[in-house]
């Protein structure tokens, strides 16, 4: 008996998930209309192609081939070597035995290394239950006699696919579907069965939804952030970049842990997270910039005003930004960017401005809390020093503001304006694994930024 290859997905973002698909096996691709079955058939196919196997693609269509080619050329990725052998959908309804022997015949020709039937849905559709599944047997029997990857493609919603034959055939069942986020459409893949890899692994993939995005260089899906496996954390600490900061923090920062700032605009939320940056950039930190409200080039000129110049930092590979309009993000793609930008630079600080800008492509609280969990445990994972910055909600006692997500970090900075005095106050509220002061310190928003006066005590 022939043994189990690992071969690649095709698709780079699915094998870092799977790690490839065994060979020879069948694997059913389904959903319904216009969540990518057939762009993600095709790049499978058309990578496969690229690298040497022999590829096979059936496509059950009333389309002729001169429109199917039309249509597959606009596609960046399609590689023309594609062998795509159309049989008419009107016909496979009205006669699948036939079609089966076409099949047949097809594939004993070409002798494909890997093969796609798009969609399987149509064969056999006259038939009654008993008959349906006879035909997918000797279907089945038909695919087994080459050692071959085999997908078939199904138009089927997630409720049908347990009453599919197809499904109990099939060695791994892969399921697409969207999905209403507030303003936006999200796309998920399940893997709803996965026979022949690990079993640790196969309970792990199973458990999850996975974004994915369709662009013009095909689908990529997003894996969830990690933490580090086996990471260790010391007591070493770094300055925070505002004098008399350090002092009420118990001696610093610690190295790995997680700080939020939060307060009303105008409080100074943002000239606290570039001081933190620019200190470090001193001290030859690779630092991270994550924001939604701001382009770099405005950071630089709020910056430069305080002279501070990033400008320097950011030329010499120091410094990286990541700026995104919130209503645009797919959260899964954002973390991902922010792990590749973070692991390119050997960042040890990062600044990630505005979290609760991201209720706009996270408008579930849940989603919102998982998102943050995941990032900031990476981030620790990394040995990295992040601070966040929020936005706080209205209070008329000062104190009793609800400060969101504070729960997920180590350290919380609150920063208020008095009315009153017009002056600024600043209190460490939380600060795990260290001894912090509770006073109330007041600072000032200078020209050089954040400065404390620390013989104020109220």
């Amino acid at each position: 008996m022939d043994n189990l290859n690992q071969i690649s997905c095709g698709i780079e973002s699915l094998d870092e998930l799977l790690g490839g698909f065994k060979s020879p096996s069948t694997i059913l691709l389904a959903g319904t209309a216009g969540v990518g079955k057939t762009i993600m058939s095709l790049q499978m196919l058309s990578e496969a192609t690229g690298r040497g196997e022999k590829t096979l693609y059936i496509p059950i269509t009333t389309e002729k081939i001169d429109k199917l080619k039309m249509y597959h050329s606009t596609l960046e990725f399609y590689n023309e070597s594609l062998e795509v052998y159309p049989i008419n959908r009107q016909l496979a309804e009205k006669d699948p035995l036939t079609t089966l022997i076409d099949i047949g015949n097809v594939i004993e020709t070409k002798k494909p290394d890997r093969l796609v039937i798009d969609p399987i849905t149509p064969l056999g559709f006259g038939f009654v239950e008993q008959e349906r599944r006879r035909f997918f047997y000797t279907l089945d029997s038909m695919l087994q006699e080459r050692s071959m990857l085999t997908f078939l493609v199904g138009e089927l919603i997630k409720d049908e696919l347990h009453r599919s034959v197809v499904s109990h055939l099939s060695d791994g069942i892969i399921y697409l579907s969207r999905g209403e986020n507030g303003l936006k459409t999200d796309h998920y893949l399940e893997f709803l069965k996965m026979r022949g890899i690990d079993l640790r692994k196969q309970s792990e993939i199973t458990s999850c939804k996975y974004l994915y995005d369709i662009a013009p260089g095909g689908l990529t899906v997003y894996p969830h952030l990690k933490p580090e496996d086996n990471f260790k954390l010391d007591d070493s600490r770094v300055e925070a970049g505002i004098p008399g900061l350090d002092t009420m923090l118990g001696g610093g920062i610690l190295k790995y842990s997680s700080t939020l700032v939060a307060g009303k605009p105008g409080t100074g939320k943002k000239i606290f997270g570039l001081q933190f940056i620019y200190h470090g950039l001193q001290q030859g930190e690779p630092a991270l910039i994550v924001t939604f409200e701001d382009s770099p080039h405005q950071l630089l000129m709020d910056a430069k005003r305080m002279g501070w110049d990033l400008e320097e930092f950011m030329k010499s590979g120091l410094l990286h930004f990541i700026c995104s309009n919130p209503a645009n993000i797919y959260p899964a793609e954002h973390s991902i960017r922010i792990k590749n930008a973070i692991e390119t630079m050997s960042a040890s600080r990062v600044f990630y401005d505005g979290v609760n800008n991201l209720e706009i492509s996270i408008p579930d609280k849940l989603k919102l809390k998982g998102y943050l969990y995941s990032l900031a445990s990476y981030l620790k994972s990394k040995s990295i020093t992040a601070l966040f910055t929020t936005e706080t909600s209205s209070s008329d006692c000062p104190g009793n503001e609800e400060i969101y997500l504070a729960f997920l970090v180590d350290s919380v900075v609150m920063l208020r304006n008095s009315k009153a005095r017009n002056r600024r106050y600043m209190c460490v509220i939380k600060s795990r694994g260290t001894k912090h002061k509770r006073s109330i310190k007041e600072y000032a928003i200078t020209d050089a930024g954040i400065k404390m006066r620390t013989d104020t005590l109220i």
